[in-house]
């Protein structure tokens, strides 16, 4: 009777030490699995990073698409970023073309029929590299001061590197237009009015000529939303992600080796 009842306690045993034993395996599979996960997560938000982020503007008269090039221009791409991920550029509009050399926005926002600036962050520093050809987006500045980029950008629409390549300091390039040119173009070839300080003398408007008084959001070219794109891990830092990973792996590398060791 003793010995039946010792046979039935060691099968339990057997059942339980088989049971924690696949635990242990589906633990080490799911850790090592999740591990794995996150490193891809890791390299692909790096690698996309690295590459080129890319910009969205929807504006009423089409969208224009502009990648950004952080190689280039890292504190440029950064300043630009932190503006269209505030929601600064929404509801901001195109208030500067000149047929043949720029359209210029980023400076003044139109909500609820009433004209506003971009709320403007600190200036930065220059960083000129590339030349400002055709499709081309560079940083606007205040005269006789080359760091005083802040929030107003402008599409080269023309080869103007022999102007502004040259003039205060370089007009730093941060992208380039890779769809809707012939948005801006298409915005280039309106009537421009004079608006008075301090949106200026070139302001382009849709749907001409306007009635009195002025239905502005009619006649406005209305960026209704900037949005970055990409894959981007939210929230937490690239590290943080880094150190999480490497942790689970090792949790799981270790109940592994428990199990051959069992």
């Amino acid at each position: 009777m003793g010995g039946h009842k010792l046979k039935i306690n060691k099968f339990i045993r057997n059942v339980i030490d088989c049971f924690y034993r696949t635990i242990d395996s589906l633990v080490c599979a799911a850790a090592l699995i999740v591990a794995r996960v996150f490193l891809i997560c890791l390299f692909v938000n790096i690698a996309i990073v690295k590459a080129e982020p890319t910009v969205l503007l929807d504006t009423n008269m089409g969208v224009i698409e502009i990648n950004l090039r952080p190689d280039v221009a890292p504190i440029h791409v950064e300043n630009f970023l932190q503006y269209v991920n505030d929601g600064d550029y929404n509801n901001s509009f195109i208030h500067r073309s000149i047929a043949g050399f720029i359209v210029q926005g980023g400076g003044f926002t139109f909500i609820n029929q009433l004209f506003d600036y971009v709320p403007v962050d600190p200036a930065i520093v220059n960083e000129f590299a590339l030349s400002n050809v055709r499709g081309t987006v560079a940083m606007a500045k205040v005269g006789s001061d080359p760091n005083s980029a802040t929030s107003q950008w402008f599409i080269n629409l023309a080869d103007n590197a022999a102007n502004l390549d040259f003039q205060n300091g370089g007009f730093t390039v941060f992208g380039e237009v890779v769809v809707g040119m012939d948005v801006a173009d298409a915005i280039a070839a309106l009537p421009i009015v004079n608006f008075g300080p301090p949106i200026g003398s070139a302001l382009p408007m849709r749907n001409m000529p306007y009635a009195t008084p002025v239905d502005w959001g009619s006649h406005l070219v209305i960026i209704n939303e900037a949005e970055q794109k990409g894959l981007f891990i939210p929230m937490l830092p690239n590290l943080f992600y880094g150190f999480l990973a490497v942790f689970i792996f090792i949790v799981g590398h270790k109940i592994r080796v428990r199990k051959k060791s069992q």
